[in-house]
């Protein structure tokens, strides 16, 4: 596997995706396919799956050594971390070695120094897991900075929040005997896409801390989409840059909604 990111914007972004990823794992497997760099995993609470999903043709250079996918565990916490060492003029490098991943970083700017690493790989006992092709009864695209500031607010007054779906509005909602309660109504209007089945009303409700954690990616993109069925879990998606751009990636994530408790 050799991948290369010379473009400064989409290594902010690649370096972005590994920041937060300690709230739900800290292992993850790599998949290094012929057509894309897949990720998923699922939280240690089985609540939560996220999927990274980003087309070869989103680096400007990638390769496959050998005939078969190239899968790679690594610690997404040092990760992360080695990614952050990363200045602004650097150029990305990622290559498997040696039962190791080495990360460069070089530039033409004679001011920023070359760094180099190595991470050593780890055998992890994983399997992917098969997510169904839902139809989703209601489905809206809000801004994610907006989505990700009434999460935060919301969870001041809970820790579950409950969604309802009409074909007026959206309603967040989040309440608790100490600190009261607060109500989000966000009307069709007021959101970039809306669509419910006619006749329809959804109500579940689901972890706050799950979604702030979710919410936390909300600087990968300008806005986020969001599909709501009755029974199913919350889809949540980040497009990694503009959704008519034939390189799209992107980060899914399915939140397994509460269950009432008597």
């Amino acid at each position: 596997m050799d991948i290369i990111i010379r473009n400064h914007a989409k290594a902010d972004i690649f370096t972005a995706i590994f920041q937060h990823m300690k709230n739900f794992t800290d292992h993850i497997n790599i998949m290094f396919e012929r057509d894309r760099l897949y990720i998923q995993c699922m939280d240690s609470a089985r609540v939560s799956i996220f999927e990274i999903d980003i087309p070869s043709k989103w680096f400007d250079e990638y390769r496959l050594t050998g005939s078969t996918n190239a899968n790679i565990g690594v610690s997404s916490t040092l990760l992360y971390k080695i990614l952050n060492a990363r200045d602004k003029t650097h150029t990305v490098h990622l290559f498997t070695a040696d039962d190791k991943l080495a990360v460069n970083f070089t530039s033409v700017d004679k001011t920023t120094f070359d760094k180099k690493f190595e991470i050593p790989l780890i055998d992890l006992d994983s399997e992917l897991l098969e997510v169904p092709v839902i139809d989703y009864q209601a489905e809206f695209s809000i801004s994610s900075a907006h989505f990700a500031n009434i999460i935060g607010q919301l969870k001041i007054f809970g820790d579950t929040m409950e969604m309802k779906c009409t074909e007026e509005m959206v309603v967040l909602y989040a309440n608790s005997q100490e600190n009261g309660k607060m109500c989000v109504e966000i009307k069709i209007d007021e959101l970039t896409a809306y669509a419910i089945e006619e006749g329809e009303e959804l109500v579940s409700s689901f972890s706050i801390q799950y979604l702030q954690n979710i919410c936390l990616y909300n600087k990968l993109a300008k806005e986020v989409d969001v599909m709501f069925s009755r029974e199913y879990p919350l889809k949540i998606v980040y497009f990694l840059g503009e959704k008519e751009s034939s390189d799209l990636g992107k980060i899914t994530f399915y939140l397994a909604p509460k269950i009432e408790t008597e």
